[in-house]
């Protein structure tokens, strides 16, 4: 008991001797860029990030719509992340702010909290922001990003898709202007709603000025990109809704034609986070997925710039960027910060050169929605749900929902699982879920390992010995695949087989091909060989490679079973170790000296020779 207990902290401190040795994100890396920046740096710093700024005011918005937020919420994110994250990621790879997937997963959020009004989720937001800079923080102190390559593509298109659809079904109702509440309809219903009430929408501005802003900006989005197709969409539908009230007013006609974002944009909305140990456990699983989709998309859109530039990327850095930049949002009424495809390769096209060029945007984001907050309530309500529609559906990706959909059995059944989850489930959950069932379908895949069962002829010859013929004495047993907790049971049918036989003397157990050995094939080797002993019968296991003779000298087997039955792997003379394990269990069957004569093997393509004998064994 004190010596297992000695282990376990010995190992507890060797892990924290291994955390503490790990390199460690930068505390200000921005202050590295400043001495290399000049005048032309600075220009086109500058000017890259006024470029960036143009898409990033109109969709911040958009965006906060999509949470259910309030506008500032959006607009106050955007500026925030834009401005804090490169001060501590100290990279041009990355621009941070909102983006449509940390929107959507937002909403799923607010749903499972039973935040039903914009205020209500405002309220949340500042303790969520918080938990998920923490998670963010402590996953980049760790480096711990990489993980996010265990999350399938197949699981994150799934989720993407179905949240697409789920931000669909809420911004119809006021790109349409569909009277009523909406909140909890699925697009179905919606769609239903608009089918009835089609003659009263002919009729409606709302759908008239969403109908303007989608043709607008996909017509000038061939000529002048995505930023200034958007500025220009939003600016013509707001001149229109304009005149169409003015028109009206002069006519004699009361009330709002068209409905405005409003006082929503009108000033921040400083809350605090609340610090209660019953709100850190209801936001604990919608922090986490929020943290693991923004690693997701961070590190995947900074290689991606970086893969166009050449420039290197800290992936893990860039993670510490996002943490401070969601805490820095949790105290100013921000919205999630990640890491914008968008925006990024914008950014990179812009001519960025440093990460001064995302502080520029934040600036200039964060003072056009100070100083002009009032301009920005006279936006159409709908115009801004038509781009969240529009972006929607570029979004989803269809092209790449037909290639998973044809690619097999497993990834539609992946696929098909996490998208029917997203849509009856909070978004988290169809995250966690969806990856859940593929690591099942690879712990299936790899939970079959592969053993071929040789034994010893009547002249000495080594053969593959039959299915349910009695062995001479001898069964060496070639293990090929991993053996971990998911493989054990297989393992075990095996084993069980092998050792059932009668005339069974001494089992030889080869380990050149087996992987991943856990504490679960540990265990059962241990059983097997103390099942054999009590029947005067022995275990010997060879070629054993240095990490699983690690393990099975960690865990106590050689002592159990016998330094003389345990025959480690020899790079130098491959053929050593069965040759050893061979002589060994002839020792212990009681025979002589063995001429073996290989029929079979595990490898056809591998050369046979016809006979060998024990001591210059080769296969």
């Amino acid at each position: 008991m004190l010596k297992g207990l000695t282990g376990i902290l010995a190992d507890l401190l060797q892990l924290l001797r291994e955390a503490a040795c790990m390199p460690r994100p930068a505390a200000l890396p921005v202050l590295k860029v400043l001495p290399r920046c000049d005048g032309e740096s600075l220009k086109a710093d500058l000017l890259a990030g006024l470029s960036v700024a143009l898409l990033a005011f109109p969709m911040s918005m958009a965006f906060a719509m999509k949470a259910g937020l309030p506008v500032w919420c959006g607009l106050a994110g955007c500026g925030v992340a834009a401005l804090v994250a490169p001060l501590f990621s100290g990279s041009a790879n990355l621009s941070a702010g909102p983006t449509n997937a940390s929107a959507a997963l937002l909403l799923g959020s607010f749903a499972a909290m039973g935040a039903a009004t914009p205020e209500m989720r405002a309220t949340a937001l500042p303790t969520l922001l918080l938990m998920t800079g923490g998670f963010l923080l402590l996953a980049s102190w760790l480096r711990l990003g990489g993980f996010a390559d265990f999350v399938p593509r197949t699981v994150i298109s799934a989720y993407v898709a179905a949240a697409a659809l789920r931000v669909i079904a809420m911004q119809l109702p006021p790109a349409l202007g569909l009277p009523g509440d909406f909140t909890d309809e699925t697009l179905p219903e919606v769609l239903w709603a608009a089918l009835k009430s089609s003659r009263q929408l002919v009729l409606s501005m709302d759908m008239w000025l969403a109908t303007l802003t989608a043709a607008a900006y996909l017509g000038l989005r061939r000529k002048h990109g995505a930023g200034k197709a958007i500025l220009g969409a939003v600016t013509l539908a707001t001149a229109f809704a304009a005149l169409g009230q003015n028109v009206a007013a002069n006519q004699g006609s009361h009330g709002d034609l068209v409905h405005y974002v409003g006082a929503a944009a009108g000033g921040p909305l400083l809350r605090s986070p609340e610090f209660s140990l019953r709100t850190f456990s209801t936001l604990f699983s919608p922090a986490l997925a929020l943290a693991v989709l923004v690693i997701i998309e961070g590190t995947a859109n900074a290689r991606a710039s970086a893969l166009r530039t050449g420039r290197t990327s800290d992936l893990h850095q860039e993670t510490y960027g996002l943490g401070m930049a969601n805490v820095a949002c949790a105290f100013t009424g921000g919205m999630a910060a990640s890491g914008s495809i968008t925006r990024s390769a914008l950014n990179v096209a812009s001519g960025a050169r440093t990460a001064l060029a995302s502080v520029f945007c934040g600036a200039a984001v964060l003072g056009v929605a100070l100083l002009a907050g009032q301009w920005v309530g006279l936006v159409p309500l709908s115009s801004l749900a038509a781009l969240v529609i529009i972006a929607e559906v570029e979004l989803a990706n269809l092209a790449v929902v037909r290639i998973i959909l044809q690619s097999g059995r497993q990834d539609r059944t992946v696929f098909l699982t996490t998208f029917v989850t997203a849509l009856v489930a909070p978004l988290d959950v169809a995250i966690f879920f969806g990856t859940a069932v593929a690591v099942a379908f690879y712990l299936k895949r790899t939970s079959k390992p592969e053993v071929v069962e040789y034994d010893f002829g009547e002249q000495g010859e080594l053969h593959e010995r039959p299915a349910g013929r009695a062995s001479t004495g001898i069964s060496i047993l070639h293990v090929e695949g991993s053996l971990h907790f998911g493989a054990t049971q297989a393992f075990h049918d095996h084993l069980r087989r092998a050792s059932a036989d009668p005339n069974l003397k001494v089992m030889v157990v080869k380990f050149r091909e087996a992987l991943h050995l856990d504490a679960n094939g540990v265990l059962l080797l241990r059983d097997l060989a103390e099942t054999l002993r009590q029947g005067g019968r022995h275990l010997i296991l060879c070629e054993a490679k240095p990490e699983t003779m690690a393990v099975f000298v960690d865990a106590g087997l050689v002592e159990q079973i016998g330094a003389a039955n345990v025959i480690p792997w020899e790079d130098s003379n491959p053929t050593a170790s069965l040759a050893k394990a061979v002589r060994r269990a002839k020792e212990l069957a009681g025979g002589g000296e063995a001429v073996l004569h290989v029929l079979t093997a595990p490898h056809p393509e591998l050369p046979r020779p016809a006979s060998a004998s024990a001591d210059d064994w080769q296969i």
